[in-house]
């Protein structure tokens, strides 16, 4: 052990399945070794706003049952203290009045693109990011997968089926959007592993802008294929990132007002079906289609926080503890992965690309892409 004697753990972005197992691994583990350890409650918003109140001790007792247990005990928070210079001066004071010298960072690729900022800015302080999403876009070695996106497929696989039984019994199509801002594995994942008739994602459309009414195009294709055989059903699959591939000019829909700093649609104010229905609508009646109903259903929220399964609780337990023994054992920043049944602590600075984590998607030449698209009607 490095002299580590306090260590705080802190969520980061969106919640995923498995973060509790995270939580609870590494608070046993930290304990076991004489570590005092805490949790950031509210995430970096609460280190600003709540001060050394937003701490709370873990022990044992307190985390022992939690690994199977959706959503994470600690909440989280979309927040980034640096961002301004007050809150950096008050953030940095924090954890050095709370004498925090080890912190455990668990997000996705803004989170970690912030474990690293965090690392620089307290070159003393080590810290270990285990990579969080249910949208899989964090490069792993070996295409590791990152922990929540099982469960997250298993659920949301679930749900499509469902769908696909009641559009079957009610005749009607469903445009099922999933989450996935970048990267479309949920999409295909999903798409793979129940009934869905078609699956779009956002790698398709990266060579420029597109209108709703290309979308529209690509969804009636399949409709009248099924139509024309007599299948008046069906279940389409589209990633929320084809919101950031549409002009903003095609659609009133698309107000600018609704981005967020980085110039994002914020997708929970925007549903792609509102956008994309009309113009299926009118494409349907230019074909002489007039007797299908259309539904619009989001897939997203009832995924982060489900229950996770057995591989993520493993997967996630495995990190929790990779986590403490990297503070404990290595100075600086590292990105707690697993490959080949092996703990890695992979230096943050190696997922960097021009000043943030890279990001990872969906590769059109894959075998599982090509497959996917074998099983759609396209």
């Amino acid at each position: 052990m490095n002299g580590t004697k306090k260590i705080a753990i802190i969520v980061s972005g969106g919640p995923a399945p498995g973060i509790n197992a995270v939580i609870g691994a590494a608070a046993i583990e930290a304990t076991n070794r004489g570590i005092q350890i805490v949790g950031l409650q509210g995430g970096m918003k609460a280190a600003i706003q709540e001060r050394e109140k937003a701490f709370m001790p873990l022990d044992i007792d307190a985390v022992s049952r939690i690994y199977n247990v959706g959503g994470s005990i600690l909440g989280t928070s979309r927040f980034n203290p640096l961002a301004i210079p007050e809150n950096e001066t008050k953030f940095i004071q924090l954890l050095k009045d709370q004498e925090i010298d080890g912190i455990v960072m668990i997000g996705g690729e803004g989170s970690a693109n912030l474990s690293h900022l965090i690392s620089t800015r307290i070159p003393e302080l080590r810290v270990a990011h285990v990579p969080k999403t249910i949208d899989n876009d964090i490069p792993l070695p070996s295409g590791e997968k990152t922990f929540g996106f099982e469960t997250a497929r298993t659920v949301g696989t679930q749900v499509v089926d469902t769908l696909v039984i009641d559009a079957k019994t009610c005749r009607r199509w469903y445009l099922v959007e999933t989450m996935g801002r970048q990267a479309g594995f949920l999409t295909i994942g999903m798409s793979l592993a129940s009934g869905a008739s078609l699956a779009l994602i956002p790698e398709e459309y990266q060579d420029r802008l597109y209108d709703p009414q290309e979308f529209a195009e690509r969804i009636v294709t399949s409709i009248k294929l099924r139509y024309h055989i007599g299948k008046h059903y069906g279940v389409v699959l589209l990633a929320e990132g084809l919101l950031d591939r549409l002009r903003p000019q095609s659609s009133d829909l698309l107000d600018e007002t609704l981005r967020d700093e980085l110039g994002r649609l914020t997708y929970s104010e925007i549903e792609l079906g509102d956008v994309i229905m009309p113009h299926i609508y009118e494409r349907l009646r230019d074909e002489g289609i007039t007797d299908l109903e259309l539904k619009h259903k989001n897939v997203g929220y009832e995924l982060r926080c489900a229950s996770p399964i057995g591989a993520d609780i493993e997967y996630a337990r495995v990190l929790g503890f990779g986590a403490v023994e990297s503070i404990t054992s290595r100075q600086g920043a590292h990105m707690i992965t697993r490959e080949n049944e092996q703990l890695h602590f992979i230096p943050l600075d190696q997922f960097l690309a021009y000043g943030k984590v890279r990001g990872r998607t969906v590769r059109l030449d894959s075998d599982v892409y090509k497959l996917a698209c074998r099983y759609m009607v396209r």
